[in-house]
This record gives C-alpha cells, sequence and structure tokens, in this order.
C-alpha cells in the first residue's frame, strides 16, 4: 500500500504539466510593450519576465538576435542569484518557491539606430531546452521546459487597414 502512494505521488510530479510556462521580453518597465524603434543611438533596458507557473525556484535561458539587430549587449542585472550571462547562458535562482509573473532579469544594451526592419532579440535553449526548475505541486516538480519563449521586435512596421472618412467619423459617434 505504501508503494503505491508513492508510486501515485512520483507519476504526478513527473506528469506533463497543464499550464505553460512563459518567459517574456518587455521593452518597458511597465512590461507591455514587446516591441522597439531602433532609431537613434542610446542604452535601452529589456525586462525578462517568468510567468504561467504555481511555483518555480529556478529557471534557465540565454538570448539571441536575429542577423539585423545590430544591439550590443552591456550587462544584466537582477535581485535574484544569477550565474552566467544572457546571451551566452544565465540561470537565476529565486531561492525561495516564488510565484508569478517574475520580473527575473533587466539587460542593458547599447542600440545604434542601426538595426534592420524587423529584427527581434529572443529568449532561447541555453545548451538544450530553457528550463524551469519547480512548477506543479508548490514547488516539487523537478524540472519542465519552457512552452512559450518571448521576444522583442525592432522597427517592425506597424500593420495599417484602409478606411475612408466616413468610417473614421464611425469612431466618434455616441
Amino acid at each position: 500500500m505504501k508503494y503505491r502512494v508513492l508510486a501515485t505521488f512520483v507519476l504526478l510530479a513527473l506528469a506533463p504539466r497543464a499550464d505553460a510556462e512563459t518567459l517574456k521580453i518587455f521593452s518597458d518597465a511597465a512590461l507591455t510593450e514587446s516591441s522597439l524603434d531602433d532609431n537613434t543611438p542610446g542604452i535601452v533596458s529589456f525586462y525578462v519576465v517568468h510567468s504561467g507557473t504555481v511555483g518555480a525556484t529556478a529557471a534557465r535561458f540565454s538570448t539571441k538576435a536575429s542577423p539585423g539587430f545590430t544591439g550590443v549587449w552591456l550587462s544584466d542585472a537582477s535581485s535574484f542569484t544569477t550565474v552566467g550571462t544572457s546571451p551566452i547562458d544565465i540561470s537565476i535562482g529565486y531561492g525561495v518557491c516564488d510565484f508569478s509573473p517574475l520580473l527575473i532579469l533587466t539587460m542593458s544594451y547599447q542600440m545604434f539606430g542601426t538595426s534592420s526592419p524587423c529584427s527581434d532579440l529572443h529568449i532561447a535553449p541555453a545548451n538544450g531546452q530553457p528550463c524551469v526548475i519547480g512548477g506543479d505541486m508548490g514547488c516539487f516538480f523537478v524540472e519542465g521546459c519552457i512552452q512559450d519563449l518571448g521576444s522583442i521586435h525592432v522597427n517592425c512596421p506597424v500593420a495599417t487597414e484602409p478606411a475612408t472618412w466616413g468610417r473614421v467619423k464611425a469612431l466618434y459617434r455616441n
């Protein structure tokens, strides 16, 4: 009987996750924008947020740039313990079982105003799969791969739709 209970617990802990882990990159401190216009030189901060878990203790990932992205990585900053750097392989330990969404990393880049249209900076696997430690059942889940990896789109034009003057006026009718 003890072995059945133990086997059931182990199977539940190793079962596929129902919720999707996400690592998103934002270009503003309010964590609302995932795009950037690179039209003037300057230092820009990008914010990495971990969400979609019921409890996690760490994350591991890297960041990669598309060929047209001309920004240069300067530094990483985190309120958590980190090992490594984001362009190569970074591990971030939360210290305790923490709940999402968590701002886990702020990256600084020197932008030159020269990035190609629709280039990007995105989260990528670090030596295998980008993973999170902890998860289902209050951080008893050992390791799970992150399903949704975010990116910052740089110099992508905003899609527009053709409109008539009548359609514009209709927007302001009561």
